[in-house]
C-alpha cells in the first residue's frame, strides 16, 4: 500500500513487515487502523433522518409541504435494514415534495395524509475509497390508488480526499395495476452528486441525472439539476438543505396551451433535513 495515506500507516505496515518477517511482536497498544468507509451503517448503529419536503413550482409553492421520516438500522456492518418514505430514499433524487406526512391538506396537493411507505435492505459488497452496496425492497408508492412496485438498484461511492462521487441506479417495477394510469409504470432511475468537503463539518454538492418510464424513455426521458449544503453540528447531528429542478430538461413535448410547459426551471423543490445516528 501506498504511503501516500499518511506517516502512521506507513509506520503500522513497516511494524507488522517485521514482525513477519523477523519475528518481531506488535504491541497490543498500538492504535487499530480506521474503519474503511462504508455505504452500509456499523452494526447496531440506528440512523433516523427526518426531511421536510416542499413544492416551490411558481404556481404550486408550498403545494404540498409532507415530513417524510426515513429509519435505518445496521444488522450488520454489512447488512443495513430500512423503513423509508422521502422522494430522495424511493429514487435517489430531491425534486419532489408530498411523500410520507402530508401537512397541507388535499386542496394544497395532498394525495391523502399518508400515502406512501416502503422496506428496504442494503447490502455492502466493499468498502473504502470506492464503496460498493446493492439494495432491494418493496414500495406502496400510492396507498390510496393501492399501488406497489418492487425496487432493486445499486450504490457506488468513489472518495477521492475531499471529493467525493455518488451514483444510486435504480429500477422501480409496478407489481399490480399496471395498465391503470402512467403514473404506476416501471421507471428508470439514475441519480448523479458531487460532493465537495469545504470543511470538516461543511459540505456542498451539485446533483443531476435521468429518470423516466422504461416503456418509452427515449421520449419520456427528464433531467435534474440542482444543489444542497450539508453541515455536521456533531458526530451524530447533521443537517441538509437542497433546492433541485427536478425536470429543467427533457424528451417529451410541450403539452397543448394552456397547460405549463412539460420541462424547465419553474419545475423545482426545496428540502431540508435532519439526520441523527445513535
Amino acid at each position: 500500500m501506498s504511503c501516500v495515506l499518511s506517516s502512521r500507516s506507513c509506520l503500522g505496515a513497516a511494524v507488522l513487515a517485521g514482525a513477519l518477517l523477523g519475528g518481531v511482536s506488535v504491541a497490543r497498544a498500538q492504535a487499530a487502523p480506521p474503519r474503511p468507509a462504508s455505504l452500509t451503517l456499523p452494526a447496531g448503529k440506528l440512523n433516523v433522518i427526518a426531511t421536510v419536503e416542499l413544492e416551490a413550482t411558481a404556481t404550486r409553492a408550498g403545494k404540498p409541504i409532507s415530513l417524510a421520516p426515513d429509519v435505518s438500522y445496521g444488522v450488520t456492518d454489512a447488512l443495513t435494514v430500512s423503513l423509508l418514505h422521502s422522494t430522495f430514499a424511493l429514487t435517489g433524487f430531491r425534486g419532489g415534495a408530498g411523500r410520507g406526512l402530508c401537512l397541507t391538506g388535499e386542496d394544497k396537493g395532498c394525495v391523502q395524509p399518508y400515502n406512501n411507505v416502503g422496506a428496504e435492505v442494503l447490502y455492502s459488497l466493499a468498502r473504502g475509497p470506492l464503496a460498493l452496496a446493492v439494495n432491494a425492497g418493496v414500495h406502496a408508492t400510492n396507498l390510496d390508488a393501492g399501488f406497489y412496485a418492487a425496487k432493486a438498484g445499486l450504490r457506488v461511492r468513489l472518495q477521492q480526499g475531499a471529493l467525493s462521487l455518488l451514483t444510486a441506479p435504480s429500477v422501480l417495477v409496478a407489481v399490480n395495476e399496471r395498465d391503470a394510469t402512467p403514473a404506476n409504470k416501471d421507471q428508470l432511475f439514475i441519480p448523479v452528486l458531487a460532493m465537495y468537503k469545504a470543511a470538516p463539518v461543511l459540505s456542498f454538492g451539485f446533483g443531476s441525472g435521468v429518470k423516466g418510464p422504461l416503456d418509452g424513455l427515449g421520449d419520456a426521458w427528464e433531467v435534474s439539476l440542482g444543489a444542497l449544503v450539508t453541515y455536521a453540528v456533531s458526530p451524530k447531528l447533521g443537517l441538509g438543505t437542497s433546492l433541485v429542478f427536478g425536470k429543467f430538461w427533457g424528451g417529451a413535448e410541450d403539452p397543448p396551451a394552456p397547460a405549463a410547459a412539460a420541462t424547465g426551471a419553474r419545475y423545482r423543490a426545496v428540502q431540508a433535513w435532519a439526520s441523527f445516528t445513535l
